[in-house]
């Protein structure tokens, strides 16, 4: 499962993706989300699949069965899944989940909402829950100071997601939004000319730190969540040493 696509039930998705092995019908399955990992219990979940339908633009035509190759929306297993995701037969325990959609962007552009009257929060609340459904690229956050932050990939991308929390996801409640904030990132392309220094208090330690860049490898272990930089500092340097 690739994307969430919105029904014309409000609050429902379709769960569109594309079948890689044998057939999908209306079944039970075994339903791994994409936090879910191979010998834990974490996000995966045994439930039915409802109905099967073929998507066609704006049309879907319920349909007894889908085979391999052919692109599907499955109804009824959407509660289960955020963005994404990997079904197989219920007794498929040694299944491996196929790895999430990589994109060449990120969600850099930020603004905060909130609703005009609030006694609409909690339609806030659920609009973003189903926002961040509908868009595999949109973040929906709240901040430690419960503020409710939606992220996109640029202005534009920002003002679709927008409409659609506004005038589809909220119930008719009105929300007022922030200016755009931009994240400023950065990153290192070659190895430092200069080293830096920084001094103690006392002037007695100097420590000189260089920059350059990480390692391929790193970086792919990185992705993977293979390392863990926010682990116990000594556990950090440890794999470090060990990769």
């Amino acid at each position: 499962v690739s994307k969430m696509v919105p029904t014309n039930d409000k609050g429902r998705f379709y769960a569109f993706g594309r079948v890689f092995s044998g057939k999908v019908r209306a079944q039970k399955a075994r339903i791994m989300g994409s936090n879910y990992e191979v010998g834990h219990k974490d996000d995966l979940y045994v439930k039915n699949i409802q109905r099967v339908v073929l998507m066609m633009g704006r049309f879907t035509e319920p349909i007894e069965d889908i085979p391999c190759g052919n692109v599907v929306g499955l109804v009824g297993v959407d509660q289960y899944l955020v963005k994404s995701g990997t079904i197989t037969d219920p007794d498929c325990e040694d299944c491996y989940p196929l790895a999430d959609m990589k994109y060449s962007v990120s969600p850099v552009v930020r603004v905060a909402v909130e609703t005009k009257n609030p006694s609409d929060l909690p339609k806030l609340v659920e609009g973003l829950k189903r926002l961040s459904k509908s868009d595999p690229l949109v973040l929906c956050i709240t901040t430690t100071s419960g503020e409710h932050v939606v992220a996109g990939a640029g202005e534009l991308h920002l003002e679709i997601c927008l409409k659609d929390l506004q005038e589809d996801f909220c119930g008719g409640a009105e929300i007022k939004v922030s200016e755009p904030v931009v994240e400023f990132r950065e990153g290192v392309a070659i190895v430092g000319k200069e080293d830096c220094l920084a001094q103690s208090a006392n002037k007695h330690n100097r420590i000189y730190m260089g920059a350059e860049p990480l390692g391929d490898q790193l970086t792919i272990d990185l992705e993977a969540k293979r390392l863990n930089l926010r682990e116990d500092s000594k556990t950090v340097a440890k794999n470090l040493r060990d990769e």
